[in-house]
């Protein structure tokens, strides 16, 4: 019996075995060599925190992190809301749920260089919108140098990772029991109350994984920004990942990875806030379900 329990454990650990490899060779090492370019100077010497300072004090850096997170105070929340509201919306609806639903997953199948190619053609300075604007009798915008960039950036953002949390909160609602709902009218509860208290508590995890993958996939629209404006956009668009990209294009893995470990110490604490925020909201279902 003995024998055969051993085996198993043999037996999963060879399973695994790829995958941590994986880890290792993609993940783990490449995480401590950043640490080791992080605080040394270029000839290897030990410099502690001189890096970290460098880069705090960076105005580049300091410009790209106040970009980075206004880009995120706008986008997270709205790609929260707007795909609750369109699935809270879709879960009452009787027809129609699954044509709908698929229409929102489509920009997810769509190359990133199309999906490009559509801004561009929207935005461009003789582009469909400023055509749209000149027939009206208003002046074009220059859409990808001035202000509006980010908003153009937002859009594409919200365009591409609305369908996706759509699902995720759908699938949600979807495993809500009725029960609760039918318990709460019978106390005499209106639909704010059966939200706040029925409907977002039962969701927590869909909202703690929306909300991870929102933070996420904000720093992947850089794809999307670097093929619109380039290495060096106009300036309410200059982003963390284009000053890192700036870094490694100049050899520069001092401050490379300085930034990424400013990085990565910022997302630590910020999971780390939701997982807690998550452990609250349990309870809070727990204590409903009781």
């Amino acid at each position: 019996m003995h024998r055969v329990r051993d085996g198993c454990r043999y037996g999963y650990l060879l399973f695994l075995l790829p995958s941590l490899l994986g880890m290792l060779a993609f993940y783990l090492l490449p995480f401590a060599a950043s640490l080791y370019y992080a605080l040394t100077d270029p000839s290897g010497r030990f410099v502690g925190g001189a890096n970290l300072r460098d880069v705090l004090g960076s105005s580049a850096f300091l410009t790209a992190a106040g970009n980075t997170l206004r880009f995120m105070a706008i986008c997270v929340p709205l790609n929260i809301i707007l795909p609750f509201l369109l699935a809270y919306a879709l879960y009452k609806a009787k027809r129609g749920r699954g044509v709908l639903t698929t229409l929102f997953m489509l920009p997810l199948v769509v190359p990133t260089g199309a999906t490009v190619y559509f801004w561009r053609v929207l935005f461009d300075e003789y582009g469909v919108v400023n055509s749209i604007l000149r027939q009206l009798g208003r002046e074009h915008v220059h859409w990808f140098q001035s202000e509006a960039a980010l908003w153009v950036v937002i859009l594409a953002f919200l365009f591409k990772n609305v369908g996706f949390n759509l699902v995720l909160f759908l699938s949600g609602l979807e495993y809500i029991p009725r029960d609760y709902y039918e318990a709460a009218a019978v106390e005499g509860a209106g639909w704010w109350q059966m939200l706040t208290g029925v409907t977002l508590i039962y969701l927590a995890p869909s909202i703690f994984m929306v909300t991870l993958m929102s933070i996420i996939n904000s720093f992947k629209i850089f794809r999307e920004i670097f093929l619109l404006f380039g290495s060096y956009p106009f300036q309410s668009i200059y982003m963390l990942q284009h000053y890192m990209n700036n870094q490694f294009a100049a050899a520069n893995l001092q401050k490379l990875s300085a930034a990424s470990t400013v990085i990565s110490l910022v997302i630590t604490v910020v999971v780390i806030a939701l997982l807690g925020a998550q452990r609250r909201l349990g309870r809070n279902r727990q204590g409903v379900a009781g």
